[in-house]
């Protein structure tokens, strides 16, 4: 019970960054938010720094308000998920433990794809420990039989 819990609490951690995303992509939307993080990067002392941060701040200040609002709300789902999977993992529930094995292994190729695309040690990290929890949920979905599992 131990190690679902703690998979839970790391889907938990993952909820809280997406839906900061989420709120982070709804900022841009707003004009005065998108000045001052400018003029904060104008404020910087190091050149590199602020060259790398205005041309970031620059692709995302042209994607479409309507865009930003979807890929929020598309944030917020997909924190849904893990909240919903580290609620089923942390009560120990049998279809929390499917629903995180479903939802994680459908992942693992985007996550994959993402890592070929621009290697990143924060993404081996994560994949890395996608693949753990999926190892460790079918190991122990096959070894408990289902009339000792919570329903």
């Amino acid at each position: 019970m131990f190690v679902l819990r703690l998979i839970a609490v790391f889907k938990f951690v993952k909820a809280s960054l997406v839906v900061t995303t989420g709120f982070g992509l709804l900022s841009l939307a707003n004009p005065a938010f998108v000045l001052a993080v400018t003029q904060f990067v104008n404020s910087l002392s190091y050149a590199r720094e602020q060259r790398l941060l205005r041309d970031f701040l620059g692709l995302l200040v042209v994607v479409p308000v309507g865009r930003l609002h979807l890929m929020a709300v598309a944030s917020f789902l997909y924190a849904g998920l893990f909240v919903f999977e580290g609620v089923g993992l942390w009560q120990g529930k049998h279809w929390g433990e499917w629903l995180t094995v479903i939802a994680t292994s459908s992942f693992i190729p985007i996550e994959v794809y993402e890592l070929i695309r621009a290697p990143r040690l924060n993404l081996v990290v994560v994949l890395c420990l996608n693949l753990l929890i999926l190892a460790y949920l079918i190991w122990r979905m096959r070894r408990v039989s289902p009339s000792v599992r919570s329903h």
